[in-house]
Formats: C-alpha cells, sequence, structure tokens
C-alpha cells in the first residue's frame, strides 16, 4: 500500500516539475554529487488503529470471493455489459477508477448490464465493477489507518531547496484534494485485496536543514503530511469450513 501511495503522488509530481528534477519514491537514500536537484516522496509506514476489544479479530466479517472487471469509454456510451465468463455480482461501481458511485442516483444495474446516467468520461479504464462471488474462507476487516508522508526537497545551491519545494507542494496538494481509493499493487488472483478507502490528506509540518554528503553539502526542504483513511483487508480463499453438519454418529 505504501508503494501505492508514493506512485499517486510521484505521478502528480513527473508533469509539474521542471526538467532535469528527479523524482524517487521509496526509503531516503538521499542525493549524489551527479543529481543536481531532487525531490523525494516517501510514505514511511502505515498504522492501524486496534479494536477496543481485547479480541483483535472482533472486527472481522465473513469473506466472499471477489473479482474486478474494467471497461474503456468512449465518452458516450452508457451501457457496460459483463462478459459471460465473468462471475459474480455488482457491488461496487467506480468512475474513473478509484472514486465509487451512488447506486441509484449515478447508475443502475440490470441483470448484466450496468447503465449510467450520464456517459462516463473517455478513456482506456473508465469504469471498474467490483464483484462479489460465493462465500469463501478468510475475512473481511475495515480498520482507521495512518500514513506518513515526506516531501523532500534537495539541492546543492543555496536557496534552491526552498524553491524547488514550493513548486513541489502546488502539485502535491491539488492530488492530495481529488485523491481517491487506492488499491495494492498485488494479483486480483491471489484472493488477497488490500484497499486504502476514503484517504484525507493534511499538511501537518515544515522543515530545512543543511547536510554534508559524499563530500558535498546539499541543502534540504522538507514537507510532512498526514494521510487518514480505512484500510480494506479481504482474504478469500477455497469454500468457507462448514458448519451445523453432523460427521459421526454413535450408539452408546
Amino acid at each position: 500500500m505504501l508503494v501505492s501511495v508514493e506512485t499517486f503522488f510521484h505521478d502528480a509530481l513527473l508533469s509539474s516539475l521542471p526538467d532535469g528534477v528527479t523524482v524517487s519514491t521509496g526509503p531516503s537514500l538521499g542525493p549524489t554529487p551527479e543529481v543536481a536537484q531532487l525531490v523525494e516522496v516517501i510514505a514511511s509506514g502505515l498504522k492501524l488503529a486496534l479494536p477496543g476489544s481485547e479480541d483483535l479479530t472482533v472486527r472481522r466479517e465473513p469473506a466472499f470471493l471477489f473479482g474486478v472487471h474494467r471497461w474503456k469509454a468512449n465518452g458516450t456510451q452508457l451501457d457496460f455489459v459483463l462478459p459471460d465468463d465473468v462471475v459474480g455480482q455488482v457491488v461496487e461501481v467506480e468512475s474513473p477508477p478509484g472514486y465509487p458511485l451512488r447506486r441509484g442516483d449515478e447508475y443502475a444495474v440490470e441483470g448484466r448490464t450496468v447503465r449510467f446516467y450520464r456517459p462516463p468520461a473517455q478513456a482506456d479504464v473508465a469504469v471498474v465493477a467490483r464483484l462479489r462471488g460465493a462465500q469463501a474462507s478468510g475475512f473481511l476487516e475495515r480498520a482507521s489507518c495512518d500514513i506518513p508522508l515526506v516531501l523532500r526537497a534537495w539541492s546543492q545551491e543555496p536557496g534552491a531547496a526552498d524553491r524547488l519545494l514550493s513548486s513541489a507542494l502546488t502539485p502535491v496538494l491539488i492530488a492530495a484534494t481529488g485523491m481517491g481509493n487506492l488499491d495494492n499493487a498485488a494479483s486480483e488472483d491471489s484472493g488477497v485485496r488490500i484497499r486504502l478507502l476514503r484517504p484525507s490528506v493534511v499538511l501537518v509540518g515544515l522543515t530545512r536543514g543543511a547536510e554534508l554528503l559524499q563530500e558535498k553539502r546539499f541543502f534540504r526542504a522538507q514537507a510532512e503530511f498526514l494521510i487518514r483513511g480505512e484500510l480494506e483487508q479481504l482474504i478469500a480463499v477455497g469454500a468457507p469450513e462448514p458448519t451445523g453438519i453432523i460427521r459421526e454418529v454413535r450408539k452408546v
């Protein structure tokens, strides 16, 4: 999930920063002497809120097999039909991806057809349908979570790190206002789905400094954010354990 968060903001930065500025994600390695200017996007961890009960599994719900189907759109199409080989009932529709729509207000499901009241915008991936299948072994759990995010600018020139951070803050703050649900980068056939739902982003601090790295002085300016949302974990593998079945009868 941390990679998904970093990638979201990394992509927002790429189209906004001047040519020659390197943008990196992941744990900070700092700048190298060959890099004049560097911007780092670092999601350093994720912390879940534990339940108040001593039973750590109290929030778990039954699991169901799940699937995802995606459609492209031409900007005028209203009906999107599930292929015959796609199994399950439509339980959620996103358009664009990451932004759930309200069933009944923005779309309807008629048999195997998702019908929009207004056509989705043209895109290669414009509509995402999430499907639920048969009950499975595993669990569904949702819990509040916090993700600290750091946006760090480096430069060898005095004052340039501050200017670079200011340039990077604008696209990051704009992207934060439109941040939708994020999927973890995992195979959809694995039986495991992890999503960050309804994230909100706030700026919590600004710092600056200077460091000597590989015998060169670098100036650093950084912005610190807190992302708060709900982490959904769905583990659905195979059939559920049978209950209420008499396995053996003994005579006394």
